[in-house]
């Protein structure tokens, strides 16, 4: 679709009373938008689980993993399950969970989990004891039955059974979509979650998100938008991220104790459309043009 005609289908309900509750039920729950991220979650594990192992080794079956904001679908939760035999945890806070998915969910654990397996050196029967365990059951008491727990509250992770125990904590295109004062708050939740020497692992999307929905802007268009404009266009639940660059993000981690490296997942390539004339807005005009083509970034940071 357009980015264009996406904008204004958003911005119209928004400007209805319960404009962004109608758009979400509309996309997840009628139209089943989110089948697709329970393939996302099996793509991006395998790098999440590559951090904790280099972190702990063969101790890596015994952490507890926390999956920040997974989405509709239980599949960060199935995942969990195979990486680990320690209980997992997810937190969503716009309460995403439905039942709707747990079947996709499913269907990509038979599809890639073997992968997952072979990787973790979990047993080769793992994928048949989940799926067995569960099988018609609704998405929050499957997680349940595979001692992962569901929460719509981030804060679970500072709760007694989990603060402080927490081996790694991961999430995929999620920190993009949060304020600088929403970051300040998860990270230093997850400070107090994570145990010393644990990790943090989070797959950060810089890209402009329009181009994910239109590939014939650049990727790079937001950086062009002087901050009346982005403000404009983007100062709103269903749209907003953060235009943060790599070295933002390093420097609140670092503030928290952490210790990072940046590894990169997407680069910008010269078959991808370039910003209009060159132009970047102030904020960005100083930046390294090598910073700005960090399209994805996979940060790995490690409690001191």
């Amino acid at each position: 679709m357009d980015w264009r005609l996406k904008y204004v289908i958003r911005h119209g309900l928004l400007c209805l009373p319960g404009g962004e509750k109608a758009y979400r039920w509309l996309t997840a729950s009628l139209l089943g938008t989110n089948a697709g991220m329970a393939y996302k979650w099996f793509r991006v594990i395998p790098a999440h689980y590559r951090a904790l192992y280099e972190q702990y080794g063969d101790d890596a079956r015994v952490q507890r993993c926390w999956c920040f904001d997974s989405g509709a679908t239980m599949a960060a939760g199935l995942a969990i399950a195979i990486i680990s035999d320690a209980p997992g945890l997810l937190t969503d806070h716009l309460q995403r969970l439905q039942d709707r998915y747990c079947a996709v969910s499913c269907q990509v654990l038979r599809e890639k989990g073997a992968e997952l397996v072979t990787l973790s050196s979990a047993g080769a029967d793992r994928v048949a004891h989940l799926l067995e365990r569960v099988r018609h059951l609704p998405a929050e008491a499957a997680l349940s039955a595979i001692n992962v727990t569901y929460s719509p509250d981030h804060r679970m992770a500072a709760g007694a059974d989990w603060r402080g125990h927490i081996g790694c904590v991961f999430s995929a295109g999620t920190l993009e979509h949060y304020s600088a004062q929403a970051l300040e708050e998860a990270v230093a939740l997850m400070d107090e979650a994570v145990q010393p020497g644990g990790v943090m692992s989070h797959v950060v999307d810089h890209r402009d998100h329009r181009w994910h929905a239109d590939k014939t802007i650049s990727p790079l268009a937001h950086y062009s938008l002087e901050e009346g404009e982005y403000r404009r266009r983007f100062a709103n639940p269903l749209e907003y991220h953060n235009r943060w660059l790599r070295r933002q993000y390093v420097e609140l981690f670092t503030r928290h104790g952490f210790h990072v490296t940046c590894r990169n997942r997407i680069e910008f390539t010269p078959d991808l459309p370039p910003l209009p004339d060159g132009y970047l807005a102030t904020p960005f005009q100083q930046a390294p043009l090598e910073e700005l083509h960090h399209l994805v970034t996979h940060f790995v940071a490690i409690k001191g």
